[in-house]
């Protein structure tokens, strides 16, 4: 919502570590904003994490996933100098930094060394600065996600994939392939098409790479599949059947053996800050359905560990979806002068 003339920096290029982003000047809310843009595709954001390490953390409490770490060192060595020239200029301004996924992550990353920096270093005081993401994907350690809540808010749009997606949530969700009756789910739900990607899913899925790749797979074919045959909000049943074929339950047996040789995820990654959950209901109004949001407010480090295949978890992590969803949520929300949600 910023007018063109309060835009001070555009770089519409990506390139290696360092994504595409503006600085501007919002004059109403009195911020100076650093917005930084997520990964186009959501299918090589997926793969992104097949080519990562297993969850491997510094000792400051940064994932190595994605390079986010390095992207928002690149921001607070090449850009902190001009955010401290507007910082001047614009006297009584707090410092806003948002970003969508990808971004959201380096956003929050970046809020968080430079509340790490003292005013001296910085050349204005670290407590002005405050971070936002959208559908930002688990970078930090349980212990940092909790640290930073008080100036680094995650939203997290209904069943969004990205929020829920790491090393330790893929495993969880190859073992529920594993286990699940994939016969008994056809029958039960309209998943013709989707049967083609899980199609001898328990002998094909050996390791979290094998369900990465099948996300990945899945988020295109969601993509370019046609609206009407969405199954719009229903969640992947998942049974905890034992496979009645002794084959079937040798090499799931076999699997399961393999998989314990290997070394465990060394730590489990969350999302950053405080998390506002944005609750997708249907109210039917006239006889027509209507979807309506609640913003509910979630404790750091304590949800978004399980994927959720639905059918809204490709579309949720779309800017379009927050925007919409935010919008209905503010709608009711009672004001008093220029406060907002995220302070």
């Amino acid at each position: 919502m910023l007018r063109e003339s309060n835009v001070i920096k555009f770089v519409s290029n990506s390139s290696v570590m360092r994504p595409a982003y503006y600085i501007g000047v919002d004059t109403r809310k009195k911020l100076v904003i650093l917005g930084i843009r997520g990964t186009h595709a959501l299918y090589d954001l997926i793969t992104d994490i097949v080519s990562s390490s297993d969850g491997e953390v510094t000792f400051e409490g940064y994932s190595t996933h994605f390079g986010t770490a390095e992207s928002a060192r690149w921001f607070l060595h090449h850009e902190i100098g001009n955010i401290r020239k507007y910082m001047q200029k614009h006297e009584g301004f707090r410092l806003r930094l948002v970003g969508h996924s990808l971004g959201g992550a380096i956003a929050s990353l970046l809020a968080i060394m430079i509340h790490r920096k003292s005013s001296k270093e910085l050349g204005f005081s670290p407590d002005i600065v405050t971070a936002v993401g959208y559908g930002t994907p688990p970078c930090v350690s349980k212990e940092l996600a909790e640290s930073c809540a008080g100036y680094v808010t995650t939203v997290v749009m209904q069943d969004d994939i990205i929020p829920r997606l790491s090393v330790a949530s893929l495993r969880r969700l190859r073992n529920e392939i594993l286990q699940t009756d994939w016969m008994s789910v056809i029958e039960k739900e309209d998943w013709k098409r989707f049967i083609d990607l899980v199609t001898n899913a328990k002998q094909a899925v050996s390791s979290v790479q094998d369900v990465a790749h099948k996300l990945a797979d899945y988020a295109n074919f969601r993509r370019n599949k046609s609206p009407s045959v969405e199954s719009v909000g229903k969640e992947l049943p998942v049974t905890r059947e034992e496979p009645s074929h002794p084959k079937a339950a040798k090499e799931n047996s076999d699997v399961m053996k393999i998989e314990e040789t290997k070394p465990a995820v060394s730590e489990e990654l969350f999302i950053p800050g405080s998390v506002y959950y944005l609750k997708r209901n249907l109210e039917s109004q006239n006889d027509v359905e209507k979807e309506v949001y609640t913003l509910l407010k979630r404790q750091p480090g304590e949800h978004f560990q399980r994927i959720i295949l639905s059918g809204n978890f490709i579309t949720d992590h779309k800017c379009d979806s927050h925007l919409y969803a935010l919008r209905d949520v503010l709608k009711g929300l009672p004001w008093h002068g220029e406060e907002g949600i995220f302070q």
